[in-house]
């Protein structure tokens, strides 16, 4: 019997969850490459140093929205693929081993592993990948199948497209600008290979050619003391304002459902301060729907291709 893993980061329900995620995300060599006894320690330091400040934010947006999210698409996805989907997380319950333990137990001899990442990079697929190769160690008879990227299916630009154009059209906007917006990801794992940057890139440009309209791309939520891929969007969102930008409409096209990154970096930190900003006139973020069903048939159409 074939089934799907439908894997995301997971997210903090509670204080000691959010030190949990924290301490896990970045115990992952990749997220944080060093020599494992020393990234033991880091990540350890590094959840008892921020999970009380970091709490604090999930709880100004009421939580995270990502397992509520990601349980949806789930549950969308098995309806329109008649297929068991499962969901599992990197960083909180249930793991990505369990979940695969779970499948065996149910049955499933072939898996489609899915995540909610729609750009491939080392720090969010290559690492899902790893999980399951580590998982299935322990489990045969299984054929499993990595599904790695989808962020130029034309399915995926479909759904965005759709998005951004009844954006535009409810908000009421001539001609803004479109400012694309990804998770950013350290300098060193772009030295190290990584494509992401660049794939990030053409897909902005892909949807923009589509929509006809004048856009930038930016990269956001960098964290500690070293060099992040860029431009980070907050510092370059003040660069286009004061060049006298003053209609924006950021899109975060790295994320499939909303999370801290969309709702405190963007909104809370972003659009909510430039509303007050006397030098723009209009600026908007387009916000990702839940199981929005152009989404779910691009993860129906890249599992049956």
């Amino acid at each position: 019997m074939k089934g799907i893993l439908l894997v995301n980061m997971g997210g903090p329900q509670s204080l000691s969850q959010m030190r949990l995620f924290l301490k896990n995300m970045f115990s992952d060599k990749y997220i944080l490459p060093l020599p494992f006894g020393l990234r033991q320690f880091v990540a350890n330091m590094i959840a008892k140093k921020r999970h009380p400040e970091s709490w604090k934010k999930y709880q100004l947006i009421g939580g995270t929205p990502i397992i509520r999210h990601t349980e949806s698409a789930g549950k969308a996805l098995a309806e329109s693929t008649e297929l068991p989907v499962y969901t599992a997380y990197s960083y909180t319950p249930p793991f990505i081993a369990d979940v695969l333990k779970k499948m065996s137990d149910d049955g499933i001899s072939e898996i489609d592993v899915l995540t909610m990442y729609p750009q491939a990079s080392d720090t969010t697929t290559t690492s899902v990948f790893s999980d399951v190769k580590k998982a299935m160690k322990h489990l045969n008879g299984i054929k499993i199948r990595e599904i790695c990227d989808y962020s130029v299916h034309p399915t995926f630009l479909e759904y965005w497209k759709t998005l951004i154009e009844e954006h535009i059209s409810k908000q009421g906007i001539e001609n803004p600008l479109l400012l694309f917006t990804a998770h950013a990801i350290p300098m060193y794992g772009v030295k190290r290979g990584d494509k992401y940057p660049d794939t990030v890139r053409h897909m902005a440009k892909r949807l923009a050619d589509i929509l006809n309209r004048p856009y930038e791309v930016a990269f956001q939520s960098r964290v500690g003391p070293v060099k992040w891929v860029g431009p980070d969007t907050d510092d370059y969102l003040e660069e286009l304002v004061a060049a006298g930008q003053k209609n924006v409409v950021l899109i975060p096209v790295s994320f499939t459902t909303e999370c801290l990154e969309t709702v405190y970096d963007l909104n809370i930190k972003l659009v909510d301060i430039y509303k007050k900003d006397k030098r723009v006139e209009h600026i908007s973020r387009v916000e990702i729907p839940v199981a929005h069903p152009l989404f779910i048939e691009t993860l129906k159409r890249i599992v049956h291709e």
